[in-house]
């Protein structure tokens, strides 16, 4: 599971059968201090977040645990899934806040 920020949406007009309905959004890695770093990666909103640009999310990056988390009822690939909006993190080090 990683913390990211959506960097932004993904709007196909046409794609597999499967995916018809699920959201697509471009996160990419955050640490503690807000950074992003790392390439983007395209995850479904699996958690029907409504998550949009800018929201800081949970992201979970295996296959059949971010299949499972999209309830999308199909065996087709999805490599990761938002779970959660994060509102804050809280840590020893530190606090990060949307």
């Amino acid at each position: 599971m990683m913390i990211a920020r959506v960097v932004g949406n993904i709007v196909a007009t046409q794609k597999h059968g499967d995916y018809q309905g699920q959201k697509l959004l471009l996160v990419r890695a955050a640490n503690l201090a807000g950074e992003l770093y790392g390439p983007e990666t395209v995850a479904v909103d699996g958690a029907d977040t409504d998550s949009g640009i800018g929201d800081l999310v949970l992201v979970i990056q295996e296959g059949g645990s971010a299949r499972q988390a999209a309830r999308c009822g199909h065996n087709g690939p999805i490599d990761a899934s938002v779970i959660a909006v994060a509102d804050s993190i809280e840590t020893k080090y530190g606090n990060l806040n949307e």
